[in-house]
């Protein structure tokens, strides 16, 4: 995958507003109107992640995204840096749910 750090746990002090980890993980996007698709997960927050995907959505476009276990959640793509999309969901995940995930998945 690209874009891929060597460190694990990145600090919410660099004018983020929630810790991210490093993880790896498939999930399912689905745009409204549009099929599912597979995607490559490789960062998680409470606030958002970051995937790779060969054919990348608009910034600004609404997405689900389906992590493994949990319910579908709604996010927006703020960021795209050719293969690399940065989305943040609608509603940030409970702490101890984002915990368990970034433990789940992580690296």
């Amino acid at each position: 995958m690209s874009g891929q750090n060597s460190s694990i746990t990145k600090s919410a002090s660099d004018g983020r507003r929630a810790v991210r980890t490093d993880v790896s993980a498939r999930a399912r996007l689905r745009e409204a109107g549009m099929n599912p698709f597979d995607v490559d997960l490789f960062d998680l927050s409470a606030t958002g992640f970051r995937f790779f995907s060969y054919s990348p959505p608009a910034v600004d476009t609404h997405l689900w995204v389906n992590l493994p276990g949990l319910q579908l959640l709604e996010a927006v793509v703020r960021r795209v840096d050719g293969t690399n999309c940065g989305c943040e969901f609608v509603s940030p995940l409970h702490p101890s749910v984002t915990q368990h995930m970034q433990t789940k998945l992580r690296k």
